[in-house]
């Protein structure tokens, strides 16, 4: 299996980001922190009126795509793993379902997939391996 492109994968994080966002939301720049050695980026949603501050989801990783592909799941309501070995397994182990898939569609028809597709992948997952 080829490696998708690494702005490839990146430009494919940020759509993923924008289509996860709730109405009126909005995203901001993926900033590197020297301080703690990784990447954040943050989504806001809508003012809520004066002397109250919006809500904000952040997204953090070693890497931009990594801290892009955070944001993504929080917005989605991905639970997060809490630090099983066999969760981080499984987590990475979807990523690699998905980017298998989007690299094929990549490959096959010139373009990601569509919504229909993904959700059709999704209910193809095999499923999680038991801890």
């Amino acid at each position: 299996m080829l490696a998708m492109d690494p702005s490839a994968a990146t430009e494919a994080a940020w759509a993923a980001v924008h289509e996860a966002l709730p109405a009126r939301w909005q995203v901001g720049p993926a900033l590197y922190s020297p301080g703690d050695r990784a990447w954040h980026v943050s989504a806001h949603g809508p003012h809520p009126g004066r002397g109250r501050t919006p809500q904000t989801v952040t997204g953090t990783g070693e890497v931009e795509l990594a801290a892009l592909r955070d944001l993504n799941d929080q917005l989605r309501g991905v639970p997060q793993p809490d630090g099983s070995r066999t969760e981080e397994l499984n987590r990475r182990l979807r990523f690699a379902y998905l980017d298998g898939a989007e690299e094929y569609a990549l490959q096959a028809h010139a373009r990601g997939l569509t919504t229909d597709e993904l959700e059709r992948v999704l209910r193809q997952y095999p499923g999680d391996v038991d801890e």
